[in-house]
Parts: C-alpha cells; structure tokens; sequence
C-alpha cells in the first residue's frame, strides 16, 4: 500500500496513491511552519519514521532549508500539492477492506515459526485476521447486528478469536459436535480469560454455575437440559462448525437461547452444502478470510496439488440415490486392484512422510490399509464403527502413531473431516469423489497447518468421470463454482491458484473437465438447485428460499423475472399462469429491480398490504407514516438509514415527522414509476388500477417474498465489498 501523509499539529490526512501501474517509492519529509514560512525544510533519503531509522541506524539523508534553496524546496512542495490533489484519493474503509483482503506476504519473506498456543503464563493478543475480525466484530453489534458469521480458513485460530470477542461478556456458551473440540477450547478460554469459571455441559458433567460453558451439541439440544436455563442465561453464544447449525439438534438451540449476541464460526461458505446456516445468522458475513487469502498471509503453508486421471474406475456404473452415489457401489469399484495399484504407485512416486487418505466407506478403509500394510508401507483405518480388522485402530492411536513416525498412512472415513489437527501432516490423498464443497476444503484443510520443516502439503486427487469434478479447480483458485458466470472464458487451464501453490492436472483430466462442463450448463444447474431446494422444503421455493439456499447469483433467477424461470421449470400454478404478459408480471419485475439506496421504500409499500394480508389499492399518507415510524423505531438495524445529517434528531420525531420523510422520498419516487401514485390534494398514497384484477392473497404472497428478499439483502453485512450482495 503506497500513501502520502499530511500532517497538521495531531491530525494526520493520509491518501492512497492511485497508479496501479506507476512505480512510487518516494521517501521525503516536508516541514512547513505556519508562522515561519522562511524556515521550512525538506528531508530526502532512506530513512522510515522509526526509532532505529533516526537514532541508531545507518541511513543517509539530505537535508533542504528554504532559507538557503527556496526554489529547490518550492519545487518539492509543488510536487507533492501535485500527487496530494491529482494522483491520490482518501482511504476509505471499503478501500482498507479491499486491500486487506488482496495483501499476500512477500514471496521472499521468510515463513515464521508456526504460532503455538500461549502457555498461562503468557499474556495472549489478537493478531493479523483476528485483529481484523474483531474490529468488524465490534461494528457490526455498535450497528445493532446480534448475530453473524465469521468465515475463516482452518488455522486461522477461530476459537481464540471467539475467546477474544467474548472478553465483554459475562455468561458464555461455546457449542461443539465433539468433545475434542471442547478441550482445544477451554485451552484457548482459560488463556485469553485465566480469571473466567470454566465449565462442561457433556460427557456426564452438567456444569450451570460458570462464566463459560462447553457444551457438545448432543447432550445441550435435549429438553430436559434445555429446560435447566433461562432463554437469556448466555449473553454470548458461539456455535463452531456453524455449517452444522441447520440440524434439528442446532435449532432446538437457537430456538431456545436469545445471547445478546450469537456467533457462527465455520472455514466453508458454500450455501450449496450449507442450507439454512445463512438465514441463521440473519445473513450476517460479518468477517471472511478464505483459503486463498489465508495462504497468501503465510498463515498456512501453500498446497502442491496433483491432479491424477483415473480411469479405472467407471462412475457411470455407480448407483446415485437422492443426489449422492451409493456407498456399497463406490466402495466395490474403489476397491478394484487396478485401481488400488494406481494409488499405491502415485503414493510411492510423490508423497512425504504422514499421509493421510480420505475413503468412501468402512470397506475401502480397511482394504486400503490391509493393502497398504501388506507391501511394505504401515498403515491403519480410522472410522466410527467398532471392527475386528487387526489394521483397524481408534483415532488418538492413529494420531500419536502417525505423529512418531509408527505408520505412514491413515485412510479414513470421514471422521478426520473436521476438529483433529496433525500439524505435521505433509499429504492429503482424495481417494473417493468429494461431491461437496464444504468436504472438500475440510480435507483439503486438514494438512495446510504450519509446522517445523514442512514447506508444503502433497494433495494426491484421483479424478473420474463423477459429478462435480469439474469445479475442483474452482475450489482450489478460492472461488465459488456456482458463482462462476461464463465457464468459457474462465477455465482450468487460466485459473490464479493461491501464492506459491503448485497446481497439476493430467492432460486427460482438463479433456474430461471440459466434457463435464458441457454437460453442466448455468441454465441446468439453476433447475437443479430448484429442484433440490424444492424437495428439501416440501413446497415450492420463493425468490427468498433461492436467496438462502442457493449459491447461484440471484439475478440469474430474476433475469427474465420469477414468474418467468417459474415457467421454465413449470412450476406456476393456474393462477400465475395468467399474469404472464400482463402488468402483474411487469409490476412484481419491477419490485425486484427497483433501486435502493436506502430502505425507505419496504415500509412504504408494505403499507398497503393490510394486517389481515389483503392488498390495499391505495391507503392515506397517514397510514404511510405509521408504518415508516414503526418500522425504523422498533428496530436498531433498520436506523442504519437514519443516520443523515437532515434525520439526526429521528428519535425525538413524532408521525407527522415520519410521514413528511416518507412523502417527499419513497413515496416521491414510487409515484414516478408506472405502478404507483400519489394523489398530492387528497394525500392518497395508491396502485395504478391496471393492477386491481390480479389484487388478490397470491399477489400479495409475492409482494411480501419480494420485500423480504430486498430487505434481507440490503440490511445483510458482507466483509467482502464486492459480494455485498452476492453479485445481484
């Protein structure tokens, strides 16, 4: 970041130099004296504002007094007015935001130790991402938010920064699915927060008198524990693996607890394996460091990633039920001896000392072990299942023994996804096609933690014809499949991988990603996400449902309008069927493409929809200002709006007030559209009449979906500017 400083006595102006192409590498002091202008001077040279720069460093610098060279030190003057006008322009928090996110560590530094867990003797601090999130942390509950999402690669330190956040708090409650997850916990607690009662509500321990609670969500989520605390015991919740939350278990949760503040933690932001968790958080992204960004800072250490084909195994022959393949089938085809071999032979050729390979079932974990085991290289199966395979072990054995070198490979079965770190893990082995995205970083994630000697992680991925194989290198690049628009014009072969990351494919692999995608087009994915989305909620989905549940851009489904892609999914009912063409469609198109600088406009057309659910073909300004009043007064993130200079005294308003507000700008504007009037002597806010046929509970259904879903997006806090709204 390049900058340019103005100082005035204790007010320092700093602006960014603008050039991205324009090397600026200017280092000079300017001194200007307001009551001696003769006295002025300019310092140029090597040295940077620190202590060992002016005071015991060896630098060299020249020192110009316009006393004796004004026209030297003019000149230095009129150069900088130049750049501070012209070639500069304020920092703004988007732009620190922007830049926090884009800054990777020089590829010549050299990589730092791995950081360690302080010891209780040792005071803990906030540092790099955590830094970060914690300020937006802050800002967001100032902004009236209770609840959010921080999005964090594995080794980020998620649970310290929780601990961190919740030093203001005085009751807490830490959820996790597994009871290893709580002990890395209260190590992280017991650091940040030595003088805090720490406690566990699992395993057997109901601890209720404690300043911070570890609770797995197994035992928690049943009534009978539920029961014992009163909605408001927790001032801040924190739920870890937060993709987990739209479980039953999680929502009993949620459901009952009302934190002053809920905290989702998670290192997967894809809505296509995390249906719901979005909506949980009231679509709340508050912070957001993906892999990509993680690697770049040094914080993990950078993947060489090869792409293997593999042709010995056919999924075609594989059985799909309910979206997903049958484990039996899988695991007969992945157990073929052709196959086996191909993994043993790139294993020998390319792998480093702890290796760990990802299975699709019990079977093919202990086969691979077996076979493993049996020419020459020691390994063991980990799974939850309890066996008599003598290559069968429990996960802590698995753990310590591959940390002290005893065996070389564990093939497991989903139970490393998640909550085991083995920092000293230098291979990762995709055995069995990762259909989903979340999984897929999970394992990716398990090896890129910093540690002594390791330099990089091995990811050996055995790549078929199945589903979705195609989006791996979208997956690796840190971008979002489903986002991706024009698959032509971004493809494998042109993707930006993380820093320092080595990406290899087989020839044959980016040949079958290229057929696969064919067959993949935005059109076909957009039906099946419908389609799933359909039969998970029982009923047809509203463009809100879409907005949650779908990673796929939202203007995509709105481009030709709802009613449309309804059509082209048929899936309208009669009834909508005869809106198409007429000006039902073109109103409600015009609700989902109106702008929104501000919020003003959901009050004001809510309006005329009745407490009764009937739609109004037209109601008093009156009525326009209570329900403006309302709905910024009863709600602190609603008065985000409400923060001009002209609505500062907004508090103190009466209705009236609110009603002038309403009048010369929402209603304002609404009434210069085709749809809605204001009639100025009566002081009648209405619909245009070519709308009273179609006034009727369906249309009102759609008013409200459309309202819901502008307002859920407008007030929704994104870390990331450029998808503030997800790209709609």
């Amino acid at each position: 970041m390049l900058y340019l400083v103005s100082i005035t006595l204790i007010f320092a102006d700093i602006r960014l130099f603008k050039s991205r192409n324009l090397s600026f590498h200017p280092k000079a002091y300017i001194f200007d004296y307001d009551n001696e202008q003769d006295a002025s001077e300019v310092y140029v040279g090597s040295s940077n504002l620190s202590s060992s720069a002016l005071v015991t460093g060896v630098e060299w610098n020249y020192r110009l007094k316009r006393q004796t060279a004004p026209a030297d030190c003019e000149r230095f003057s009129e150069e900088f007015e130049r750049l501070w006008k012209s070639e500069a322009e304020n920092i703004q928090e988007k732009t620190l935001r922007a830049y926090a996110i884009t800054w990777r560590q020089n590829a010549l530094t050299k990589r730092e130790s791995p950081p360690h867990s302080p010891t209780p003797e040792e005071k803990p601090e906030p540092r790099g991402a955590q830094i970060e999130a914690l300020y937006y942390l802050r800002q967001a509950r100032e902004e009236g938010i209770n609840k959010g999402l921080v999005i964090a690669a594995t080794g980020v330190g998620k649970t310290y920064l929780a601990a961190f956040d919740s030093k203001a708090f005085k009751r807490v409650l830490f959820v996790a699915h597994r009871e290893e997850i709580l002990r890395q916990a209260e190590k992280s607690f017991r650091n940040v927060r030595p003088d805090a009662a720490i406690g566990y509500y699992s395993g057997g321990k109901y601890d209720t008198d404690c300043d911070i609670c570890l609770a797995t969500v197994q035992t928690l989520s049943r009534q009978e524990h539920l029961s014992k605390f009163a909605k408001d015991h927790f001032q801040y919740m924190i739920i870890d693996e937060f993709h987990h939350a739209a479980a039953d278990s999680y929502r009993s949760l949620l459901q009952h607890f009302q934190p002053g503040f809920l905290l989702g933690l998670t290192a997967t932001p894809f809505r296509t394996d995390n249906r719901d968790i979005y909506e949980l958080c009231d679509d709340n992204v508050i912070y957001e460091i993906r892999l990509k960004e993680a690697i770049g800072r040094g914080l993990l250490v950078p993947f060489h990633y090869y792409g293997v084909y593999d042709e010995k195994v056919d999924y075609s022959r594989v059985r799909i039920s309910r979206g997903v393949y049958v484990t039996e089938d899988l695991e007969r085809e992945l157990s073929r001896i052709e196959r086996v071999d191909l993994v043993l032979e790139k294993y020998k050729q390319m792998a480093g000392r702890r290796t760990l390979g990802f299975c699709a079932g019990i079977k093919h974990a202990e086969y691979m072990a077996k076979y493993f085991s049996e020419r020459g290289v020691p390994s063991v199966a980990v799974h939850s299942q309890s066996s008599s395979s003598r290559y069968t072990v429990d996960r802590k054995t698995a753990v310590r023994q591959l940390s002290q070198g005893k065996i070389s490979v564990v093939f497991a079965v989903d139970i490393f996804n998640e909550g085991v770190d083995i920092p000293s893990l230098d291979t990762v082995m995709f055995l069995r096609p990762t259909e989903s995205y979340t999984v897929f970083l999970q394992q990716l994630g398990r090896g890129l933690r910093l540690h002594e000697g390791k330099s990089h992680l091995t990811v050996l991925d055995f790549i078929g014809n199945y589903k979705r194989a195609h989006y791996i290198p979208y997956l690796l690049s840190g971008k979002n499949p489903d986002a991706v628009e024009d698959w032509k014009s971004i493809t494998a072969r042109s993707i930006e991988y993380p820093p320092g990351c080595l990406v290899q494919f087989d020839f044959r692999v980016l040949d079958l990603f290229d057929e696969l995608a064919k067959r993949d087009p935005l059109q076909k994915r957009m039906r099946d996400e419908f389609v799933v989305l359909q039969e998970r909620l029982g009923r047809r989905p509203w463009r809100y449902d879409m907005y949650q549940g779908s990673d796929i851009l939202m203007r995509h489904y709105l481009q030709d309008g709802w009613l449309r892609f309804l059509g082209s999914v048929d899936a309208l009912n009669d009834e909508e069927k005869t809106w198409l063409g007429t000006p039902a469609e073109e109103f409600l198109r015009d609700l989902e493409r109106t702008g929104m600088s501000k919020s003003y406009k959901i009050p004001t057309i809510s309006s005329l929809i009745t407490s009764d659910g009937e739609l109004s073909m037209s109601v008093p300004l009156d009525r326009v200002g209570e329900t403006f009043q309302e709905y910024y007064v009863t709600s602190k993130l609603h008065q985000q709006d409400l923060q001009d200079k002209s609505n500062r005294d907004w508090a103190t308003w009466t209705t009236e007030q609110f009603t002038r507000l309403a009048r010369r700008n929402p209603v304002h504007f609404l009434s210069h559209s085709r749809f809605f009037h204001y009639d100025e002597i009566n002081r009648v806010f209405s619909l245009d009449e070519s709308l009273r046929p179609y006034a009727g509970p369906r249309l009102v259904l759609h008013i409200k979906d459309i309202l819901k879903y502008r307002e859920t997006r407008y007030f929704a806090k994104r870390y990331r500017v450029q998808d503030n709204d997800r790209g709609d």
